[in-house]
């Protein structure tokens, strides 16, 4: 009889320790729930208060810098205002481009002629070629691989060579056409600085506009 009162006491006991364990861990449990979502909390706090600080950090656009933008983009209007749907292209742009640059431009040279070029001012040749486009519509001067002069043929254009009709050969280079020539003579007018080129002299063929010879930068004079 005492060992059966003895064994239901040890049962009793164990029982009782079991319980104490699950409700210590239930507890503790608990308590790591709850600093998890308070530390998660208090990072997104943080990291609203960073993205603010951040925004706030931010310069905005100024008054000053939106009528520099403004200003670079009437310059940039203003600088080709001349244009006119009519231009076949803008002498200007042709300025120093390579071979490579004018090939894509106008396509494969349908023939070239090798020369010695001379600068303004020095007895030293160097190295140049004449390439050809377009069934010779235009010829090109490379210069050390530069471009440096071109001859634009419009006579098929039949442009006269009068004072009210030759500007047209002006426009079709993408050439301004309210200046005035600096010399003229019977058969070619020469105009200086227009349209960001150096030079450009208009040859007359018969009453027609023959070609134009423009030196697209003053070093290649």
């Amino acid at each position: 009889m005492k060992k059966i009162l003895l064994f239901v006491l040890i049962i009793g006991l164990l029982t009782t320790t079991a319980c104490s364990k699950e409700t210590k861990q239930d507890e503790q449990g608990a308590t790591e729930t709850k600093t998890d979502n308070n530390n998660e909390k208090a990072t997104e706090s943080s990291s609203g208060e960073d993205k603010e600080d951040a925004d706030a950090a931010e310069p905005a656009a100024t008054e000053d810098d939106n009528n520099v933008d403004a200003d670079e983009e009437n310059a940039d209007t203003n600088e080709k205002e001349y244009l006119t749907e009519n231009h076949e292209f803008v002498a200007s742009e042709l300025t120093n481009l390579s071979e490579k640059q004018i090939s894509d431009k106008w396509g494969k040279p349908t023939r070239s002629e090798e020369i010695k070029y001379r600068y303004s001012g020095t007895t030293e040749f160097v190295p140049a070629v004449v390439k050809y486009y377009q069934n010779e519509k235009f010829a090109v001067t490379f210069v050390e691989g530069k471009a440096a002069r071109l001859v634009y043929s419009v006579i098929e254009e039949e442009i006269l060579f009068t004072d009210d009709e030759k500007v047209r050969a002006l426009e079709l280079a993408g050439l301004p056409t309210d200046i005035e020539e600096t010399t003229d003579t019977d058969t070619a007018f020469v105009y200086n600085e227009l349209g960001d080129v150096y030079e450009v002299t208009m040859f007359s063929k018969g009453e027609f506009v023959d070609y134009l010879y423009i030196i697209l930068d003053e070093a290649y004079k």
